[in-house]
């Protein structure tokens, strides 16, 4: 997901009117924390999923040699 430098102004805009300029640093910091840990969450959802694939198609192979 990529933002053009305009997008980001307006977003700060909005956020400059929405939260209090003093606030701003804590929700900035609180967000991106969220994004780390949905990214972590993501990883691993996805690395087991690629595990379980993994194992089917092991399973699936074994099968046919036999």
């Amino acid at each position: 997901m990529n933002f053009s430098l305009s997008e980001i102004i307006v977003i700060l805009l909005i956020a400059l009117l929405v939260i209090k300029p003093e606030q701003l640093p804590d929700v900035a910091f609180s967000l991106g924390r969220f994004m780390q840990s949905m990214r972590r969450m993501y990883a691993k959802v996805k690395n087991e999923m690629n595990g379980l694939i993994d194992s089917v198609e092991k399973n699936d192979e074994q099968k046919r040699q036999s």
